[in-house]
């Protein structure tokens, strides 16, 4: 059997409504009997590759989401004529 090690980790963030909902909304959750705000980890994974950190360390390698690959590809075939 593998012996591995499980952390549970909090993390603080700033007084601010980082994700929000479709309807606007802040995300929340119910936990300990209190009501909580909630961070997506799709909200979480955003702010990763949107950071100058990830930018670098990457350089020039990162992908073009799939949503705006149309604009991208126009742009280029607009500009080179």
């Amino acid at each position: 059997m593998t012996t591995f090690i499980q952390l549970h980790l909090l993390t603080a963030y700033p007084a601010a409504n980082l994700n929000r909902d479709d309807t606007g909304a802040p995300k929340t959750v119910v936990l300990g009997g209190a009501t909580r705000l909630r961070i997506s980890s799709q909200s979480l994974k955003r702010a990763w590759r949107t950071s100058e950190l990830f930018e670098q360390a990457l350089a020039g390698n990162i992908g073009i989401r799939s949503g705006r690959i149309a604009r991208e590809a126009a742009q280029i075939l607009i500009d080179s004529g």
